[in-house]
């Protein structure tokens, strides 16, 4: 990842802070090469599923992110050749970001989605090295048949004040891209599913969209295997637990989930938020990412043991006193307590979820044609 925009912290930036970030990059690219392969040319693809919290949304309360912020990110996305990222809001920060990652990294996303129905003003968004990663010219939302909607008759307000009846798409309208990597070809779909509540007739709606996108692109799947491809469906799916209804919903459409990415995403660890589920004809492909080895083939990167962890949390109290939140503490422990939320406003909640999938079939070919 080409560090030239650094040369611009001279404008913004005192000098201490832009050698704190320089150290703090070393140390997080050190643990990132420790806990993921390392990217090769043509023989494997990296692939993750990122939700960065509201990023180009916050305001004052937790204050925006800095330009030390979006180096973290763009660190940790330049790990993978491609990151399927949730909460994209305004794109002020996210071009930041691109023009950190350099001219090798290109980005396709949705339109913002709407606020009125639990959408948030959100995008979904892929972002990949051009050098591994390449688009299949087939991109687009899923809106779904008047026979599939998430729920029926919902009251909507008309413009004139009137009530009508009307069914229900999803909040955020998850997005289908083709991809190539080498000889694996592949189609993402990210989703970003409503929220609503741990109980209820929210919850109800959140298992409904998780169960219809699974049996949508399922659906879909079955033309991709016919013609080669892989389909993989990630992102935040609000799963609560392995056990729970949302994640039986997800199961129930036969997508496989590999077990070195079962596991709590969210920053407390205790949630499983986030997944990788894939639909394939590729012999071995699970258990490849399944399999013991010295670095793992998949897993979740624990995004503050490195940068922005526990003990660091009074270098950032200047930043923390200018928010409309930290104008009311005075203590250092209130300080303290408080890092623990600001932090994940400027990096992130979730942890990045990844695999390692193998793309060449060069040596079978040649075999199969001696």
């Amino acid at each position: 990842m080409p560090y030239y925009p650094l040369l611009r912290y001279a404008r913004d930036l005192k000098t201490e802070k832009k050698k704190k970030t320089a150290s703090n990059l070393i140390s997080l690219r050190k643990r990132l090469k420790k806990e993921i392969p390392q990217k090769d040319l043509d023989e494997h693809l990296l692939l993750a599923t990122w939700n960065v919290r509201d990023l180009g949304k916050n305001g004052s309360k937790h204050g925006k992110r800095d330009k030390e912020d979006l180096f973290y990110i763009a660190e940790i996305i330049s790990a993978f050749d491609i990151v399927a990222v949730q909460e994209v809001n305004g794109l002020k920060d996210w071009e930041t970001i691109m023009n950190i990652l350099g001219r090798d990294w290109e980005y396709i996303a949705t339109d913002v989605s709407e606020y009125a129905d639990g959408g948030n003003g959100e995008r979904m968004t892929f972002v990949y090295d051009k050098r591994k990663v390449w688009f299949k010219n087939i991109a687009g939302e899923i809106v779904l048949s008047r026979t599939k909607l998430i729920t029926e008759n919902v009251d909507i307000e008309t413009e004139d004040k009137k009530i009508m009846k009307q069914g229900r798409q999803f909040a955020r309208t998850p997005f289908l891209v083709s991809f190539q990597a080498g000889w694996f070809v592949f189609d993402l779909c990210t989703v970003h599913i409503y929220f609503g509540s741990e109980s209820g007739e929210k919850l109800k709606r959140r298992i409904k969209e998780i169960e219809t996108i699974s049996e949508e692109i399922s659906d879909r799947a079955k033309l991709s295997l016919e013609l080669g491809k892989t389909t993989i469906l990630l992102g935040d799916f609000n799963i609560v637990h392995p056990d729970h209804k949302t994640m039986q919903a997800l199961k129930k459409h036969k997508f496989i989930i590999p077990k070195r990415v079962e596991k709590p995403s969210n920053i407390g660890q205790d949630k499983y938020y986030d997944q990788i589920a894939i639909k394939t004809n590729e012999r071995g492909l699970v258990s490849f990412i399944d399999r013991e080895a010295a670095i793992p083939n998949g897993g979740v990167f624990e995004l503050f043991k490195t940068v922005m962890s526990d003990k660091d949390y009074e270098e950032y109290i200047p930043r923390m006193k200018k928010t409309s939140k930290g104008k009311k503490l005075r203590a250092k422990k209130s300080f303290q307590k408080y890092f623990k939320e600001w932090r994940t406003y400027h990096v992130s909640d979730h942890h990045p979820m990844w695999v390692r999938i193998p793309i060449s079939k060069s040596e079978k070919y040649l075999k199969d044609n001696i």
